[in-house]
Formats: C-alpha cells, structure tokens, sequence
C-alpha cells in the first residue's frame, strides 16, 4: 500500500537508514593524520582499520532499515504497525546516541584535536521525525476505521 502517506515516511526511514551504512560518518584530526569512523570501524587516511569495534552501530542501522521496510507491509494490522513503528523510534534514538558514544571514544583513545560531524549524523534525528509522523498517520486511520465500526 505505497499510496499511503505512512508508507512513504516508512520508506523515507529505510531509504536514510541505508545511507548510514554507505560512508562516513566522521572525521577527526590527530597529530598522525585524519581518521574516518564508519559504520564499519575506524578507517586511518591509508585505509588501515584501526582495532575498534563498532558492530553494534552495523547491527543497529541495519535493524532499523528492515524493521522500517517490513513495517510499510503491515498494512493490514496497524496496532502492529504502530508498536513496531514507536519501536523503531527509540531505535533510532539509540542510535543517534551509539553514533556520539563511538565519536567520544575515537576521540578521547586517539587524542583527536577536533572532529568534523559529516551530514550523516543528520539522519537519525531526521528517522525520528518521519517515524513520528508515519506513527500519527498510522494511528489516526486506526481512529478512523474504530469509528466507521462504531456507526455500523
């Protein structure tokens, strides 16, 4: 059911959900050169992985993706819809606060002198917003349908 607005802000979430897992997602500057951390780990500027682990930030990325494309074919029980949307809400703030967790670690372990926060820490707060809006939309066409049931 793509015809309706909460699929659109579901699919919205999914398609910004994926682009954390495709680059960067900060910069710091330390005395031996520039670091990238990504989804991935930390990248040094020779494209050496440096020995954190930062899997949790894949698996959460990924979580929210496919919850948020799976939820848009709930169409048909939109308690579902709204429990897994609010679900995927908190997801998304947890990970906005796994994103700043990871920049403070890379940041204090490599004495940085100054992080760039590119466009993508963006994103999540951005998720939230859409997924708030999908969850009104869900919520006020399952008023709608109580209320047709009620008149019959």
């Amino acid at each position: 059911m793509l015809q309706r607005s909460q699929s659109l802000f579901l699919l919205g979430v999914f398609i910004l959900s994926v682009l954390l897992l495709t680059g960067p997602l900060a910069k710091f500057f330390t005395e031996g050169g520039e670091l990238i951390l990504k989804h991935s780990g930390v990248v040094d500027s020779e494209g050496l992985k440096l020995e954190l682990a930062t899997w949790p930030l894949t698996a959460i990325f990924a979580l929210v993706s496919a919850l948020s494309f799976l939820n848009i074919f709930f169409y048909r029980n939109r308690i579902r819809q709204i429990r897994i949307a609010i679900f995927n809400i908190f997801l998304c703030a947890g990970m906005t606060g796994m994103m700043f967790y990871y920049s403070w670690v890379v940041s204090n372990t490599l004495h940085s002198s100054h992080t760039i926060y590119l466009w993508r820490f963006m994103l999540p707060p951005v998720c939230i917003i859409l997924l708030y809006l999908a969850f009104r939309r869900i919520r006020r066409d399952e008023l709608l349908v109580k209320a047709y049931e009620r008149i019959r």
